[in-house]
Formats: C-alpha cells, structure tokens, sequence
C-alpha cells in the first residue's frame, strides 16, 4: 500500500506547516476534510484545489461545489482540444491519483473565497504505508490561522445601575454638542480645506 506524503506552507501565516499522509486512493474531497481538521476551519465555506505546474501556474481546477452552469456551447467549447480552458472538476470525483502526475507535484488549497485563505501544497514523498495506521492523517502541526479576537469590555466600565447608565449617555450626548443652527448651513458653498487644516 502506497502512501502519499504532502507538505502545506502559507506564505501569510507565520510558522505555518502540516505534514499529510493519504492514500493515492482517496479523493480530493477526503484531503479538503483532513486539511478542515487539521488547520481548524470552520467548515461550511467554499474551497478549491488547483492543480499546478512546478512554477505553481494553476492548471486544473477541482472545487468542492461547482458553481458553474455550463451551457451546449460552453461544454463544446471545454471539448476543443485547442482550448486551454479546461472545466472544473469535484473534489468528491476525483481521486489524488488521477491527478497526481509528478513525483512532487503541486497543488494549490484555497478556502474562503472571501477571506481567500491560501495554502501551497507539495508532495514530498510516495512511500510505504502501514496497514496498522488509519489514513489520511496529520502527521506533523505548526502555526494557526489568526482568528479575530472578541474585544469583551471589562467590568469596571460598565454602567452597574439604571441611574449611571443615564449619566454615562447624558456624558456622552450632552446638548452642547447637538445644538447647531440650521441657517448656518450653506451646501453650495463646498468645502474649503483651509478652514480645517
């Protein structure tokens, strides 16, 4: 039994790494789980795999959900053997090695397309596996995603009492600061910096 060695790196988290081992057997949608687990993801967001060359140009794109709605002409067009476009593939379908065609490949992970956590996946060694051992697992583990941090006042700042809850908001919207005469206002005169500066 083969196994399949990747090491994951991210060039925006300090210290990040993880080592995985998986079978060639498995799909891309097995590695999208394992690499959820182990960097700690809050599943549920969208992710893609992209298949890359040694100079990490994506070449294949295999997604968690296609989004795309092909049409005949679009489908004919991904047909064309001249056409470089090739159409995106489910991580549920396809299996690692179906798609692994160098001794260090490379893939790209992207989860989140709004935060676009991004991750640099290579595959550093095919060796024995051990028939004992539950694959795919994470082998090795440094660094974490930055998770922002909840800002929780403390204690002593907040009001204990109706009463010095409305001193707080009187502090804070007295009328001296709300009272303006509305004649003053002139919106076509613009705004002039040198008043303010």
């Amino acid at each position: 039994m083969l196994i399949y060695k990747f090491k994951v790196i991210s060039d925006e988290i300090d210290n990040f790494y993880r080592e995985i081992e998986i079978k060639p057997g498995h799909t891309f949608k097995d590695f999208h789980d394992m690499l959820n687990d182990c960097i700690k993801f809050n599943p549920g967001e969208m992710a893609s795999f992209y298949i890359c060359d040694n100079k990490w140009n994506k070449l294949q794109e295999i997604s968690l959900v296609n989004l795309e709605e092909q049409d005949e002409s679009s489908r004919d067009a991904d047909d064309n053997p001249e056409n470089n476009v090739r159409p995106v593939k489910m991580m549920s379908e396809v299996k690692l090695k179906e798609s692994i065609n160098d001794p260090n490949q490379r893939l790209i992970y992207v989860y989140d397309f709004m935060k676009m956590y991004t991750f640099y996946i290579e595959l550093s060694k095919i060796t024995e596996g051990d028939e004992k051992i539950t694959y795919p697992r994470c082998l090795k583990s440094a660094g974490d995603i930055q998770k922002p941090k909840k800002i929780i006042p403390k204690n002593e700042d907040m009001p204990e009492s109706a009463e010095e809850f409305d001193e707080l908001e009187e502090d804070l919207f007295s009328d001296d600061d709300t009272n303006f005469n509305e004649d003053e206002l002139n919106p076509g005169d613009g705004f002039e910096e040198n008043k303010y500066i």
